[in-house]
């Protein structure tokens, strides 16, 4: 970018001169950044504007651009680091002389900026503030002191200096702020090593007043602080001591449970999920809503303010409460604390399994969801005792209409440790059950079948003995493979002899025969475990060898596998892999194929045609990716326009290419996800400094950012089959889409819907990554730890902010790994006889029947469809399209539909304008759209049909 051209009275000076001599404005700001952006940019005219800025900061200047320009000083730090201290030095000079808190506060902020990007700086940061920090705190203005309690940590302030300060602030009048003191000290409690005891009991015991403040928001961080510094009080506690306190801040966190605010109750249950030790009548205290015998009488743990009493009363119940609590919040925060409260005490966990088992019933999917986590992580630390009655229950969950309840369900049967025969049966029958109930949850509930044989041999060689008539030929030599109940049995069977001790000569060789038949089936199912090839050698081998020798083959495996099972595997070194006869079942043939069965999945086996097919495309659209995620750091330097023509001239060469390869799904998806970097490298230049604030137009970013939402929608929503990690990547780019509607001016409603659709889908987030035990991304950890600046900004001075910016900067495009399980979601709509010179004949204000043809394809019966008929812009009416309605499978649906039209117009004529749409999915918080009408946004899966009427068609009926 040239620098700006000068007056005719001005050729006499020196261009650089020039420029930097002329008064700064937003309009120069704005210009001033590109040449700092911009790496081209001589070095000469950098120092020139860093002259200028420094001339601007020393003579005072328009307060209302100091702001600017101290984020455009930090931005040109960074771009170029050899001027770090230099600008240090200017920023920090003027750093003193501020007579404006506001602007101080942001100096401040600016030379924190420029010292996080040099280790020299930050390391010089230490102690330099501590006075000016201390001084600038007790200002009068509440946004500069609640601020600054949050941004302590940046700014090198010593640790004795900072407790002192937020313990000050905890007193102080206005809530935020105490809250913002409450949450320093969390902070600090993580980052910092106190052997003081008589400063953490102060701290501690501080927390404890506040969580009677009359505002809940400081009682939220009251909980907080009383968790974090509770545990660091007990750890510098010996013997009873320390068993006594730790009883002590559990009591502290059970009498907030019944808190008026809804928001604290759920601080508090996940205060108590933290909970490291406690004793055991504590925690069956709060099971009982009666006081037990052991805890009637009350203790009292003294302070220096006096004693704080302790009534068994606070702890009576404090879980049932939880459950029984009105908002799915609270119930999920139990349901989650629950996990690590039963694994102090295998009795508290048989006690707390009816509670569980009460919360599959619950009407939020995601207090279901959290409850059978929970589960989930008690099996897998032998912590889940059921009986029957407990698996009655849980299977009843198998009929649930959420297709993630019922894989969640399922994942809970795999590691759940049966102790009879009877609890095997009532788990088998349930799965098979729900096999014939939701076919399409085949590859699943297969899984499942094969991890509970994997983990009770022995049960089910009993069972399988009692039921094997059904799994036999009729009497004409059929086998009925067909039936559901057939190919669960024999998946269920082939599983049994892995891990069995004794009784498997029960299960009968001819089963591994019959499996045969199902082999492509089976191996989808255990692709986790095992390869399809390792599995049909195991079938052969399992067919062949058990029939002379089952006890010999058996003990050979078991020989392999130890008691360690698959694990003990890896230790294994087995360099002879070369396939044997299947006659000859020598040791060493069985220990090489029990480590190969075990083996990491290999990729399934295409024909040469399709290979070269799928490997062209993969190769492309891996390319794809790849220099879409190379390309994305240019848009945070500002190379916006740069970015988006790389984008189209991508966005053409799939076009290209789809013309050639219809119906490919990846192509389909890479397609409409190039759309979306679109759109969110657009918004992204709102949110540059100096530009995203002063030049940006309103409303072109507020269109964007709605175009943004129904692209990441439509790729939520009309495509299924996405591996984990790509499901998790598309709900971090839905919360950076959110984020950035927290730049618009918002009504408080607004805002507060924004706001509870970000946090559902961070919860959604949590979900999968404690599910595939991955950590956040750098957004999303910047997102969490923003959360408390993102409640309290609307409205404030920093609402558009450091903080706001600092987590859009931290996001980076990832790559995706598409399987070749995706599918795309679509609908077809056809109106017979039926054109413009042919409309259908109808009455002015009476209802009109419509036929139409519609194929559908990829749709399951968990999918909402509506049938969406409008006429202009305003007339709308939704039909809900049963699925039973439809023959065939999930893969290919048709029907010929009959659909009334009830609000024809007053008119000679009119086209209604047909099409399908699919609600999207729960997490996404909306209201609903019509009355009657679906609940939720829609996703378009078919072109729009139109349909033409006339009052006076000569048409004959």
């Amino acid at each position: 970018m040239e620098p700006p051209s000068a007056s005719p009275g001005e050729h006499s000076l020196d261009p650089l001169t020039r420029f930097t001599s002329i008064p700064l404005t937003r309009h120069k700001l704005a210009s001033l950044r590109s040449l700092v952006i911009n790496p081209s940019t001589p070095i000469s005219l950098i120092t020139s504007i860093l002259e200028a800025l420094s001339r601007h900061l020393e003579h005072g200047g328009d307060s209302l651009l100091l702001p600017h320009a101290l984020k455009l000083l930090s931005e040109l730090a960074s771009h170029r680091p050899g001027l770090s201290h230099v600008i240090f030095d200017c920023v920090r000079s003027r750093l003193f002389s501020s007579e404006s808190a506001h602007v101080a506060a942001e100096s401040l902020d600016a030379i924190a900026l420029v010292a996080e990007r040099d280790e020299t700086l930050s390391s010089s940061l230490n102690g330099q503030f501590d006075s000016f920090f201390v001084s600038l705190c007790f200002n009068r203005s509440v946004s500069v002191r609640q601020w600054l309690l949050r941004n302590a940590e940046r700014f090198g302030v010593g640790s004795h200096v900072s407790i002192t300060v937020f313990l000050g602030f905890t007193k102080d009048p206005y809530p935020c702020v105490r809250e913002a003191a409450l949450d320093g000290l969390v902070n600090l409690g993580k980052s910092s090593v106190f052997e003081d005891r008589g400063l953490v009991e102060g701290c501690y015991y501080r927390a404890v007043e506040l969580l009677g403040d009359v505002e809940a928001c400081v009682r939220c961080a009251a909980v907080r602080t009383v968790c974090d510094w509770g545990h660091i009080l007990v750890a510098s506690m010996q013997g009873t001591e320390k068993r006594e306190q730790s009883d002590a801040t559990f009591i502290q966190l059970c009498s907030m449970v019944r808190d008026m605010s809804m928001e604290v109750r759920v601080e508090a249950f996940v205060a108590l999920g933290k909970t490291q030790t406690v004793s055991l009548k504590n925690l069956l205290q709060s099971l009982s809503k009666k006081v037990l015998g052991s805890m009637k009488e009350n203790r009292s743990v003294c302070q220096s303010t006096g004693p704080i009493e302790l009534s068994a009363s606070s702890v009576a119940g404090a879980v049932v409460h939880g459950f029984e609590d009105e908002y799915y919040e609270v119930r999920r925060s139990v349901c989650h604390s629950m996990r690590r409260l039963c694994m102090i005490s295998s009795e508290f966990s048989g006690e707390a399994i009816n509670l569980l088992m009460d919360m599959l019933n619950d009407d939020s999917v995601i207090v279901r969801l959290k409850a059978l986590e929970t589960m989930h992580h008690m099996a897998t630390c032998d912590h889940f005792s059921l009986e029957v009655m407990h698996m009655q229950m849980l299977l009843g969950t198998l009929v649930d209409k959420n297709e993630f309840v019922r894989a969640a369900v399922r994942k809970v049967l795999k590691f759940v440790k049966l102790r009879d025969l009877e609890l095997l049966k009532l788990s088998v029958d349930g799965l098979i059950e729900n096999l014939e109930t939701y076919p399409q949850d085949e590859v699943d509930i297969f899984s499942a079948l094969f991890h509970v044989g994997l983990r009770h041999g022995n049960f089910v060689a009993c069972f399988i003995d009692e039921v094997f008539h059904e799994i036999e030929p009729s009497s004409d030599g059929k086998l009925s493979l067909d039936c559901a109940r057939v190919a669960a049995l024999l998946v269920l069977s082939i599983a049994a002899p892995i891990f069995a001790e004794q009784n498997i000569g029960e299960i009968p060789p001819r089963v591994f025969s019959y499996a045969v038949t199902l082999l492509g089936r089976i191996s989808h199912a255990v692709g986790d475990i095992t390869s399809q090839n390792a599995l049909f050698e195991y079938f052969s081998q399992g067919s062949s060898c058990m029939e002379d020798n089952i006890s010999e083959f058996v003990e050979q495996i078991l020989a392999n596998l130890g008691k360690d099972g698959a694990a003990s595997l890896a230790s294994n070194q087995i360099n002879d892999l070369d396939q044997f006869p299947l006659g000859e079942a020598t040791f060493e043939h069985m220990k090489t194929y029990a480590w190969r069965l075990w083996q990491p999945t290999e990729e399934p086996k295409l024909t040469a045609e399709q290979l070269q097919i799928h490997d062209d495309l993969t190769r492309f659209l891996n390319g794809i990716f790849t220099k879409v995620k190379a390309i994305w750091p240019l848009v945070k330097a500002g190379f916006t326009n740069e970015v988006l023509k790389i984008l189209r001239v991508c966005e053409e060469e799939l076009e290209t290419v789809e013309t050639k390869c219809t119906g490919s799904p990846a192509l389909a998806f890479t397609l409409q996800y190039i759309r979306t970097l679109k759109l969110l490298a657009s918004a992204s230049s709102y949110f540059h400094p100096t530009v995203g604030q002063c030049c940006r137009v309103v409303s072109q970013l507020d269109i964007l950012l709605v175009k943004l939402e129904r692209t990441l929608r439509d790729l939520k929503c009309r495509f299924t089959g996405l591996s984990k990690k790509d499901e998790l990547y598309l709900m971090e780019l839905t919360s950076v889409s959110l984020t950035m509607n927290f730049s618009k001016l918002m009504t408080g409603c607004s805002y507060s819907t924004n706001l509870k659709r970000l946090a559902a889908v961070l919860s959604r987030v949590e979900c999968l990554q404690q599910e595939h035990g991955v950590g956040p991304s750098s957004f999303l950890s910047e997102l969490k730890k923003s959360m408390p600046d993102i409640h309290s900004a609307a409205g404030s001075m920093f609402s558009v902010p450091h903080f706001l910016r600092k987590m859009l900067d931290a996001f980076s495009v990832k790559q995706f790994e598409l399987s070749r399980t995706l599918l795309s979601l679509s609908a077809e709509i056809t109106v017979p006889d039926n054109d413009s010179e042919n409309p259908f004949h109808f009455i002015q204000g009476l209802p009109v029947g419509i036929r139409l043809e519609i194929t559908l394809r990829n749709i399951s019966r968990e999918n909402r469809l509506w049938l969406e008929m409008t006429v202009g812009k305003e007339s709308k009416q939704f039909i809900f399209l049963d699925l039973k309605l439809f023959g065939g499978s999930n893969e290919l649906r048709k029907v010929t539909y009959f659909a009334a039209y009830y609000k024809t117009p007053k008119a000679v004529s009119f086209t209604l304008r047909v099409g399908i749409g699919v609600e999207c999915f729960p997490e996404d918080i909306h209201a609903g759209m019509n009355s009657g009408g679906p609940k939720r946004e829609l996703t378009y899966l078919s072109p729009v049909s139109e349909v033409y009427f006339s009052a006076k068609s000569q048409k004959l009926t």
